[in-house]
């Protein structure tokens, strides 16, 4: 080939690169999950005390977002981060968002394959089975206070914690877990 051939196809490789990382650059965004005028009333990684109807507003805005629904003496906490993840978390009333005490917290990580990477999980280190509903459950032993699940081709992975031992899966498993504004 001759010289000026490779320098045609060198540019022209050169120039689908370019276009290739400019659409994708452009698809993607400016590389934040949300901006902070589009976050619901709630600044991206500040902890916010919401009400349930500010709750589903929020969630109206960042589907999916799960939760335990409303729970008795409890007030809702809803954390934004920056990788799209969105606590709920249920601190006794009168408690300070922000505080570093360990609550009952159902965490949606967006932008995810939760379905495969639970599904993959290894039998020895974690506790795998599959819902009615088709969701994949799973309980890790490291994380014993944690139960994690996810449904086929949904793009998010869902975290139920409880510092209260066994209380993560029970809630699971009883379909206590739910999305907000929803049903299931």
């Amino acid at each position: 080939m001759r010289t000026r051939n490779k320098a045609i196809l060198w540019s022209l490789a050169a120039v689908a690169v370019v276009v290739a990382v400019f659409a994708g650059w452009m698809l993607r965004g400016s590389g934040d999950a949300v901006g902070a005028e589009d976050a619901g009333g709630v600044e991206v990684g500040v902890p916010k005390i919401v009400s349930a109807e500010e709750l589903e507003e929020f969630a109206s805005k960042h589907y999916p977002v799960y939760w335990a629904g409303e729970r008795p003496d409890s007030e809702l906490e809803v954390t934004l981060t920056t990788k799209n993840a969105i606590f709920v978390r249920y601190l006794p009333e009168g408690t300070e968002a922000g505080s570093d005490d360990q609550h009952l917290t159902i965490a949606t990580y967006g932008d995810i394959d939760g379905y495969d990477a639970l599904s993959n999980a290894d039998e020895e280190v974690a506790d795998v089975a599959e819902a009615q509903g088709g969701a994949i459950i799973a309980t890790f032993n490291e994380r014993p206070r944690s139960t994690y699940f996810s449904f086929q081709n949904a793009g998010f992975q869902v975290e139920v914690f409880s510092p209260q031992e066994g209380q993560s899966k029970t809630l699971t498993d009883e379909g206590e877990i739910r999305l907000v504004g929803g049903t299931s």
